[in-house]
């Protein structure tokens, strides 16, 4: 059910791929697993927000090149953990 609210998108305001594979990553990595359904979306909102401005190149790389990478995944991966630890969402 956390994925598929992930996948709800705003008419006409589609997602890029980098940060779909973002919000996927944190949903492969069990980031959302222990949010109540409803915190699902402002966790991702928040979680894409801070990632385009800590990460903002890697993000830009996934979207012009489609290079989906190893060190792109862990970089990422450790953000997503980083951000759920704060729980600045």
């Amino acid at each position: 059910r956390r994925v598929t609210e992930l996948m709800k998108q705003g008419q006409y305001q589609p997602l890029s791929v980098a940060d779909m594979s973002l919000s996927l990553l944190a949903a492969n990595t069990g980031a959302l697993d222990d949010l109540p359904l409803e915190k699902v979306i402002a966790f991702d909102s928040a979680l894409r927000s801070a990632a385009h401005a800590e990460h903002g190149d890697a993000l830009k790389s996934i979207n012009e090149t489609g290079d989906y990478n190893e060190d792109i995944i862990a970089r990422l991966t450790r953000f997503v953990e980083t951000f759920k630890a704060q729980g600045t969402y």
